[in-house]
């Protein structure tokens, strides 16, 4: 264990309890050390203290499609139909999360719900579409899902015990996303125990390293996959099977298509999709004037109303160019447990320290253009806390009413 490493980054503090552990304890703590990029997280912590200036007169907007009429959905259709038979088309979701907004320590995709009567989890909901989709398609697409360090194995054993819901089980792939320390105010990484670093997920964003990592890019390219779907666990009206949109981002030359929702309020805090410097990006919500958010084409439609619902597709080859790019972290303060100069463990009432994620949007401006393909609210219906469970089981019962 290199001390002096330590000292350089004033992160001594991680071995206050060191002369206490026991011997397996020791060799955790080492573990956990070993794993840290001291001058990575000192760079997050001094530079997410530097503002990044939004210069408004660089933004227009980007290509964006809906209301499409019933020639061009056809061809659209057809584009994507074949892709999906041909088996170049497949599905990431983003399910590193744990439903403690919910209440709940479990994997927050094993969460169930009622759903037109029957008790079901957000993962067999969607595997629910892959069987529908063999039966339409006649291929089995496979389906990747990124889990974290924290819910992994409880992950794998849902599906196990479940007996993967009667999907082919080597159709089904996890791979875990990395981690970063956790930091204090002052910039101190704390300890979740005396022997144990406080670890969090590096963000949605992190998903493409993490295929790269674990030579998953390398198997779709062996698989001779083309296109990709990046979205969340939570978001239980998501179309996972989509050839319509597939094939719009394709026959019109896109490297990247995604679902975006109008925002109505133009008072809410939602980024908002742009160009930035002439490469996709996003309008921070401070920034978003009334001139910008009124801001229409000729044609007297909104242009810069499109916000992000996490519903992204990709090619291959844009996916193998970002896995190998280390863009940028945001900075999120939240409340995490830890351990304080007496040894004791807290649990915080309210945010106490900083994590770095990051966000898959921000790996946008590595691209020349993308498509904005805009959907109703029929598709978006997140569960982010308790009262949206009852959202989602209110859906569905009105819809077998």
């Amino acid at each position: 264990m290199n001390r002096f490493l330590l000292n350089y980054y004033h992160q001594s503090h991680l071995l206050k309890f060191y002369k206490t552990l026991n011997k397996m304890q020791k060799q955790e703590l080492k573990n956990d050390i070993k794993k840290i990029d001291f001058k990575l997280i000192n760079s997050l912590y001094v530079n997410s203290y530097k503002d990044d200036l939004f210069d408004v007169s660089k933004v227009s907007n980007l290509k964006c499609i809906y209301d499409i009429n019933d020639k061009d959905r056809k061809s659209f259709c057809q584009t994507g139909k074949n892709i999906i038979i041909n088996n170049e088309y497949a599905i990431v979701i983003m399910a590193g999360g744990n439903a403690s907004r919910l209440g709940l320590d479990i994997p927050k995709g094993t969460l169930e719900l009622n759903i037109k009567g029957k008790m079901k989890s957000l993962f067999e909901t969607y595997i629910d579409q892959l069987k529908s989709a063999h039966k339409k398609y006649g291929v089995y697409i496979s389906l990747y899902i990124m889990v974290s360090t924290l819910n992994r194995e409880k992950t794998i054993d849902f599906f196990e015990n479940h007996k993967y819901f009667d999907y082919p089980k080597d159709k089904i792939i996890f791979f875990t996303q990395g981690n970063l320390p956790i930091l204090d105010v002052k910039g101190k990484i704390i300890l979740s125990e005396k022997h144990h670093v406080a670890f969090g997920p590096r963000g949605n964003g992190d998903v493409f390293n993490s295929l790269e990592n674990n030579g998953l890019i390398k198997k779709m390219k062996q698989d001779k996959i083309k296109y990709i779907l990046f979205t969340t666990v939570d978001n239980i009206l998501t179309k996972l099977v989509d050839p319509c949109f597939i094939g719009s981002t394709v026959d019109l030359g896109y490297d990247i298509g995604t679902k975006t929702l109008l925002k109505e309020d133009e008072q809410s805090k939602n980024y908002v999709f742009c160009k930035y410097n002439g490469h996709p990006s996003m309008i921070p919500s401070q920034y978003i004037t009334p001139e910008v958010t009124n801001a229409k084409d000729d044609d007297g439609n909104y242009i810069f109303r499109d916000i992000n619902i996490t519903y992204h597709m990709i090619s291959l080859s844009f996916l193998d160019k970002i896995s190998k790019i280390e863009f940028g972290y945001n900075r999120t303060y939240k409340k995490n447990k830890y351990v304080d100069d007496d040894g004791i463990i807290i649990e915080p009432s309210s945010p106490n320290s900083f994590k770095f994620e990051k966000l898959i949007f921000n790996s946008f401006k590595y691209a020349d253009d993308m498509l904005l393909y805009r959907v109703k609210n029929d598709e978006f219906l997140p569960i982010k806390n308790k009262e949206d469970i009852k959202k989602v089981e209110e859906y569905f019962q009105n819809r077998t009413s």
